[in-house]
């Protein structure tokens, strides 16, 4: 009698899509790209990793979306997420610290409001510079509020904190960081 080994194919890990879902994952993608990409480059402050971990998220998500649950949140928040494990993994694997903002963004947008009549160019790069000061969680929080665009409630669902302490966190970071710039200006 001979011995037969059995060889298993190996999984299609490509989930056939129906067109609809297809084209309703590329909208959220067009809607939530920039904002995911900044969070992701102001954390790993490297345009290659940032485009890698970026393009991971989105696989990731592509991957899960049939366990997305819109009643226990915006797809925002679970993006914000997936965006945070994933830099969490990089940072583990790479034994990189992460920081943010080391260098001025020249081309950062999304979630980022500044009249050009009230905050000149050097303004901003003082601001960015202050930021790298604080400290890592509060970096986050920043990041997470401003970069992603996340309300309170979705950074305090990301990072198991209270709403409130979230709030109160945001409020005094930006008061120092006013503090701070005033002493600029």
């Amino acid at each position: 009698m001979r011995n037969v080994i059995k060889i298993k194919a190996k999984p299609d890990y490509r989930k056939p899509q129906a067109p609809a879902a297809s084209e309703q994952f590329r909208e959220i993608y067009n809607e939530s790209f920039s904002r995911i990409y900044n969070y992701i480059f102001f954390r790993v402050r490297n345009t290659w990793d940032a485009e890698d971990l970026t393009a991971d998220v989105f696989v990731k998500a592509f991957e899960y979306i049939d366990s997305f649950d819109s009643e226990k949140g915006k797809i925002s928040t679970w993006l914000g997420s997936i965006a945070r494990n994933i830099l969490n993994d990089y940072f583990r694997r790479s034994s990189v610290r992460s920081s943010l903002l080391t260098e001025f963004p020249e081309d950062m947008s999304a979630g980022i409001d500044i009249d050009d009549e009230c905050l000149t160019r050097e303004a901003v790069r003082v601001l960015f510079e202050q930021m790298k000061t604080l400290p890592e969680l509060h970096q986050e929080i920043m990041s997470m509020k401003y970069m992603l665009c996340l309300k309170n409630s979705e950074i305090a669902e990301v990072l198991s904190m209270s709403e409130g302490n979230v709030k109160v966190t945001v409020h005094r970071i930006i008061a120092g960081l006013r503090k701070k710039m005033s002493d600029w200006m």
